[in-house]
């Protein structure tokens, strides 16, 4: 019943994501193995996903044993990712609707729907001469948006969790530990909200939800 982790490695900061990330994945499945209901173990995809990327951020604690004097650079990173991702899978999210509810738009016309959508989520990006982005067509390498419809939303949901775990970590890591704890312990035996509410840390559906973890994050960074 001990649980593993499949992947390949290539000498990149990606090796230790991958690995972090699918170690929540693996604590997850070891904590609730014993469930007498199998379909109790394992919660909606969001929440899966709160255990990995949250792990990510607990694994910070012992980053230098993969990176040594390049740890703060890469914890610098982690972190800068994790908050730039959130505007952009909203943005995904919020094309997706666009989308569906008019399936009439031309490929010019959905592409032009990217690109307003880019200004407004991510005012900051300047593609230049780079004709594929410059043109709205970055949305076409999004796997998700063919083959997985509506489901990014949920990694949006689940990298506020995590950073919600992460901006406690800093102030007291054996609580904010001990709060992901309780949530992965009850497995898929309540809802998204319900996990919430047993770690005790805010719903991400919550107006200002962000606003701490903003806070913190900023701090951090500078």
């Amino acid at each position: 019943k001990a649980p593993f982790i499949f992947s390949n490695f290539n000498g990149t900061s990606g090796d230790v994501d991958v690995l972090t990330h699918e170690a929540g994945h693996a604590f997850a499945g070891y904590t609730t193995r014993d469930f007498e209901f199998s379909a109790n173990a394992q919660p909606t995809m969001e929440s899966c996903e709160c255990h990995s990327m949250s792990m990510e951020f607990f694994a910070w604690k012992w980053l230098d044993l993969f990176y040594g004097d390049d740890t703060d650079r890469a914890k610098y990173m982690h972190l800068e990712s994790a908050l730039i991702f959130i505007p952009y899978g909203c943005m995904v999210d919020h094309f997706q609707h666009i989308v569906y509810d008019n399936p009439d738009l031309t490929p010019a016309e959905r592409h032009e729907e990217w690109l307003k959508l880019e200004k407004l989520y991510r005012p900051y990006m300047q593609f230049g001469d780079v004709e594929f982005y410059a043109s709205g067509r970055g949305w076409q390498r999004q796997l998700h948006i063919y083959h997985y419809p509506f489901y990014y939303i949920d990694y949006c949901l689940a990298q506020t969790v995590s950073l919600e775990f992460w901006s406690r970590s800093q102030k007291d890591w054996a609580d904010a530990w001990e709060r992901y704890y309780k949530f992965v312990c009850e497995g898929g035996k309540k809802t998204f909200v319900g996990l919430c509410e047993t770690a005790d840390i805010r719903i991400p559906f919550e107006d200002g939800a962000l606003k701490d973890i903003a806070g913190t994050a900023a701090d951090w960074l500078k």
